[in-house]
């Protein structure tokens, strides 16, 4: 087949598919019993053209009562128009906004709003009333709606939602999350500011979650460095805990723990993970040189080698004498 040929196929193909393209308001149309047909027309917004197929989408999002399929559908076409129609997102916005609607219909407005918000030249234009909209639902009832706003503020660096956040777990206001949540908000833009506090939720924490994020939070504290040496030594702080803080205290004083870890190897008492981390860390960032003279450690991990039933530290300790063998 030539080009020429090819081509006249590819046109009678789109040809019969146009043909066979149903517009959104048919299916619309389709979709709804008669005795609805009213009802729905009074939650469209006016438009100039009854066919056009924004118009409807936009009617079907703000139809309380429209199928999931048939907002999903809805939602293509408008991210699909939204181009030539940017003054859908007002529309949007308002529908987003109104907390009397189901929790459910709002989320798929929310994605949607968030995919136009990355591909859009034009969506700068409505970013200020977007986030005035998202700050207005930080106390939205539904907890699924309000981290997911709050999330979206975070991310965004927004100073009101880092404040409340604040606020909420010095005790200042009532808490919009759960406080591990919160902190892990405030770390998509961590402040000096915020130190003390994960300093005082470490040593007086609400929960075990909430000082795993503290804690994590605290690698970009090069102040925080003996404060973590602590909790790494400390064999009452949970394992976890003290895994965190080991990563937390590598990236600020290397070679504090690279002596702990050292330790820790040595230490037939320690806890197997913790055990596996640090000959990992040791073997792939301690000083190639001063690993091979250390014949105290590579006689421990070859021991270790043997002797675990622990995969993970089996593994590790396979990875140590790969490494000194080279």
């Amino acid at each position: 087949m030539d080009a020429s040929e090819y081509r006249q196929q590819y046109e009678e193909e789109l040809a019969r598919a146009s043909a066979r393209q149903t517009s959104f308001r048919e299916l619309v149309d389709r979709s709804r019993p008669a005795e609805r047909d009213t009802a729905a027309m009074s939650v469209r917004p006016p438009a100039p053209d009854e066919d056009d197929d924004v118009a409807a989408a936009l009617a079907v999002l703000g139809d309380r009562d429209a199928a999931p399929p048939l907002r999903t559908a809805a939602g293509r076409v408008i991210s699909l128009e939204i181009e030539a129609h940017p003054e859908a997102i007002d529309r949007l916005l308002e529908l987003l906004g109104d907390a009397t609607r189901p929790v459910g219909a709002r989320l798929e407005v929310l994605n949607l709003l968030q995919a136009i918000s990355f591909r859009l030249p034009l969506f700068p234009a409505k970013r200020t009333v977007y986030l005035e909209t998202l700050r207005s639902m930080v106390e939205d009832p539904d907890a699924g709606m309000r981290r997911r706003v709050i999330g979206i503020l975070a991310r965004e660096k927004d100073e009101y939602v880092q404040r409340r956040l604040m606020d909420g777990l010095q005790g200042r206001d009532r808490a919009l999350v759960p406080a591990a949540k919160a902190i892990q908000f405030l770390g998509y833009d961590i402040h000096a500011d915020y130190f003390p506090l994960l300093r005082q939720i470490i040593e007086r924490p609400p929960g075990r979650a909430a000082k795993k994020e503290a804690v994590r939070l605290l690698a970009a504290d090069p102040s925080a460095a003996d404060l973590l040496l602590s909790i790494l030594r400390d064999k009452q702080e949970p394992a976890d805990v003290r895994r965190i803080s080991a990563v937390a205290l590598q990236s600020i004083r290397p070679e504090a723990f690279e002596e702990q870890a050292r330790r820790i190897v040595l230490d037939d008492d320690e806890d197997d993970q913790l055990r596996a981390m640090s000959v990992t860390a040791l073997a792939n960032f301690a000083e190639p040189g001063a690993l091979a003279q250390d014949h105290e450690l590579t006689e421990r991990v070859g021991q270790l080698r043997q002797d675990t039933s622990s995969r993970e530290l089996k593994q590790a300790t396979a990875g140590y004498i790969a490494r000194q063998e080279r």
